[in-house]
């Protein structure tokens, strides 16, 4: 199995005025398919982690937005990606909060199949290793707690 080294930076987009989380699910063009995820992806060298998830939500969904949207929200090294009980460790995650006023409809590219706005209390089970880790780390609380 292949284990993505570079680091990486993800958004958790919260809808506050529905309660619900945006994910986006794989296609069967790209690795891991059919797995649910936050939108986000590698940081390409001379990016920071802001700056490469303003690309990567661009590219993956169509979300044009700027640096003040975005709260940081927490990260994860090697090490305690290890922690977690995960064998491999990873790669470095940056994770940031975006805020949506309303359920949009993101403009999906070739990665992604489909999106859904989940519920906190039935998010889907089927996650890629950075969104999961993001759940296990309590950022799904931490929005509902600042929002």
């Amino acid at each position: 199995m292949k284990v993505n080294k570079q680091a990486g930076t993800w958004a958790v987009i919260y809808c506050p005025s529905a309660g619900t989380f945006l994910f986006g699910r794989r296609s069967d063009v790209v690795n891991k398919p059919g797995v649910w995820n936050f939108f986000g992806g590698h940081i390409d060298e001379g990016e920071t982690p802001r700056q490469a998830l303003l690309r990567e939500l661009q590219e993956e969904a169509g979300i044009a937005r700027t640096d003040d949207d975005l709260l940081h929200f927490g990260g994860v090294s090697d090490a305690e990606i290890q922690g977690l009980g995960y064998v491999e460790a990873l790669r470095e995650l940056h994770y940031f909060l975006l805020l949506a006023d309303h359920e949009f409809t993101p403009q999906l590219n070739h990665e992604h199949s489909e999106f859904r706005w989940f519920k906190p209390h039935s998010l889907p089970h089927n996650l890629n290793r950075p969104t999961a880790i993001a759940i296990n780390i309590g950022l799904i609380h931490k929005a509902l707690q600042l929002a």
